[in-house]
């Protein structure tokens, strides 16, 4: 299969050429004026987009999953550019951590078609209370070696990435583990001060999970962990970019100072994402606004989808187009090492493409080679 345009995302900037795929494969980048089986024109040829943080939508959710759901999520997806993902737990019981990593990641072997989940993204269960968004109280729990151990076991070590509230884990061994272990870990649920996210930056924290919501704020006298997201070179900052979650323009500051390098898009979408109905013990809100929250007034979630994110990231957070692209393709691919096969239109990378107008509207979705949409 060969596709074209005269704007093909390629080292990070847009040149006219040739994408061809075999096998799932793309084993050459030629020259435009190659023959093609589809010629794309203006369109934006992009690596295909990677979600590592996302719940679920339409009442499939990832601490709950079935493989009906799984694979009607992972089908869904590429409508919206994005070619794979993470499944994202959050806090709920030990027990039904174990059902849900042992599920998704039955699946994971035998995925057939759609988004590639890549593996699974721990946001729940180690995080600190003050700062615990939406998520469930009861089943918070201090960081321990012997029940991530267990859950990665569980996942039959698909685990990719881990959300630590790093102040409550003693002398750092929490995040060291994980590190020796090659899971990425986030901060994130966390009351932590910039000192303490720079002793974890020390043992190997890469990341700030949903960077500026669930944590210490900003203060002159204290930078904390948002102070940390932006000016520590180390750190990938998440950023959910659907007006709800944060202002624009602070999505242009973190973006700014993060440069085209350390920003993750991510929609932190929720189960009740295109959902209307009630989740039996997980009663929802959706606003007028769009916005999802629970009971008490939290936000849970979003609704956004992720195409969505890139055209608010880039026309309302006026964030230029290198650092949109990259925060949605191989940063987050580097971020849980995936680099190596995904984030990039080159030879030998995955087949994972999508066209966009420029308005980020999805035209269509190449999966490893195969049209999903």
């Amino acid at each position: 299969m060969k596709i074209k345009s005269r704007k093909v995302w390629v080292n990070e900037e847009f040149l006219p050429k040739v994408v061809e795929f075999v096998d799932g494969k793309i084993v050459s980048v030629l020259d435009y004026n190659t023959e093609a089986d589809k010629d794309y024109d203006e369109l934006m040829i992009l690596p295909g987009f990677i979600d590592i943080h996302t719940h679920g939508f339409a009442g499939i959710n990832a601490n709950r999953p079935d493989d009906d759901g799984l694979n009607i999520w992972a089908n869904q997806y590429p409508k919206e550019g994005v070619t794979s993902f993470l499944a994202t737990t959050a806090t709920q019981s030990y027990d039904n951590n174990i059902k849900a990593l042992t599920k998704i990641s039955q699946f994971i072997d035998h995925q057939e078609t759609g988004a590639e989940i890549l593996g699974i993204n721990v946001e729940g269960n180690f995080i600190d209370e003050k700062y615990r968004g939406a998520q469930d109280i009861n089943n918070i729990v201090k960081p321990e070696i012997n029940v991530i151990d267990d859950y990665i076991k569980a996942s039959d070590n698909k685990i990719k990435s881990v959300t630590v509230a790093v102040e409550h884990d003693d002398d750092y061994t929490f995040v060291k583990h994980l590190v020796d272990k090659g899971i990425a870990v986030s901060a994130g649920h966390t009351s932590a001060k910039y000192d303490e996210i720079v002793g974890a930056i020390n043992v190997g924290l890469t990341g700030v999970t949903h960077t500026g919501n669930g944590m210490r704020p900003f203060h002159h006298r204290e930078p904390g962990v948002l102070g940390a997201a932006m000016n520590r070179p180390e750190l990938y900052a998440e950023v959910i970019c659907d007006g709800h979650h944060l202002h624009f323009e602070t999505i242009n500051i973190i973006g700014t100072l993060k440069g085209k390098d350390k920003l993750i898009l991510v929609t932190d979408s929720s189960s009740y994402k295109d959902y209307h109905e009630i989740e039996d013990g997980y009663e929802r809100i959706i606003g007028e606004d769009g916005s999802i929250r629970n009971p008490q007034g939290n936000l849970s979630g979003s609704a956004l989808k992720y195409n969505e994110g890139l055209y608010n990231a880039h026309f309302n957070a006026r964030l230029p187009l290198v650092t949109v692209i990259n925060a949605a393709t191989i940063n987050p691919a580097k971020y849980i090492k995936e680099d190596h096969r995904k984030g990039t239109i080159e030879v030998g990378k995955d087949a994972d493409i999508v066209v966009v107008n420029d308005d980020f509207d999805v035209i269509a979705t190449y999966t490893t080679g195969n049209k999903a949409v």
